[in-house]
């Protein structure tokens, strides 16, 4: 179990004192309350003015998140963020979003597969069941649904049934199920390429679902093997499974706690 993050801030004075150190965080559920319709989504704005801050303060702070870098750049819209959409899949750079080459070629095929699921009746007929085209991404939400273990089952029953799938990753998350491609791009080698390209000697990163364990164990992995001093904060709720908050150093209860901790590394 991870450590409680407002038990041990002395840990963190040597990140807040140096202006080279990176933050990098997750968005839904890390600096967005989780909603039931994502579309739905935002950040407060004391949260975006918080960020403005920690942009002016740090060398680098950016967003890895699952949502397309044109929707995560409108929902935020914070001048000076990187912004990395698709888990790693695409990135924004000089107001351009730019994708990964060997990503082109998936991109009529997630179409495909969208279409298909979307097409199916055992699907599409299930009340407030949300699909989500998010270009390089499908996913498939399911937290408004009346009986969300049911629809759980079902959407997996369909998506293990499509063809093709096997050049495809399928991931959960907090009440939705996701197809990416299966190219290697996740948020943990995404973030091992930032800290080499920007020679970043200190790193946060901050995230609160499956998708954020690559990035909690390659900041691990990078730590114990002195690439890196960094601290991997999970941000917990009754939602978040027990195999994520292992594979993080340090919790915080929710987003409120989230935007504390920003307060005090604003702190001088």
């Amino acid at each position: 179990m991870p450590k409680y993050l407002f038990d041990y801030l002395n840990e963190f004075e040597d990140f807040r004192e140096d202006e080279k150190t990176a933050i990098i965080t997750d968005i839904d559920g890390t600096i967005s309350k989780i909603v039931l319709d994502p579309y739905e989504a935002t950040i407060t704005q004391i949260m975006r003015a918080t960020l403005e801050k920690l942009v002016d303060k740090f060398q680098l702070v950016g967003i890895i998140t699952g949502r397309n870098v044109k929707n995560a750049k409108e929902m935020l819209e914070v001048g000076g963020l990187l912004y990395i959409g698709s888990h790693g899949l695409e990135y924004l750079k000089d107001d351009e979003i730019h994708i990964e080459g060997e990503v082109e070629e998936y991109l009529p095929l997630i179409q495909k597969i969208a279409q298909n699921i979307q097409a199916e009746e055992e699907l599409c007929n299930i009340k407030n069941i949300l699909f989500q085209e998010k270009g390089l991404c499908f996913t498939v939400h399911y937290r408004k649904c009346e009986d969300p273990q049911g629809t759980h089952r079902k959407i997996l029953d369909v998506i293990n049934g499509l063809e093709g799938l096997e050049r495809f990753k399928v991931t959960e998350g907090r009440k939705v199920v996701e197809i990416r491609p299966k190219i290697g791009h996740d948020k943990g080698t995404i973030l091992e390429k930032l800290i080499f390209e920007n020679d970043v000697e200190k790193i946060i990163y901050l995230g609160d679902d499956v998708t954020d364990v690559d990035a909690f164990n390659k900041l691990n992995e990078l730590k114990e093997n002195g690439k890196v001093n960094g601290a991997g904060i999970v941000v917990v709720s009754e939602e978040v499974p027990e195999f994520v908050k292992e594979n993080a150093s340090f919790y915080v209860n929710g987003v409120d706690e989230v935007q504390k901790f920003f307060n005090w590394l604003l702190e001088n």
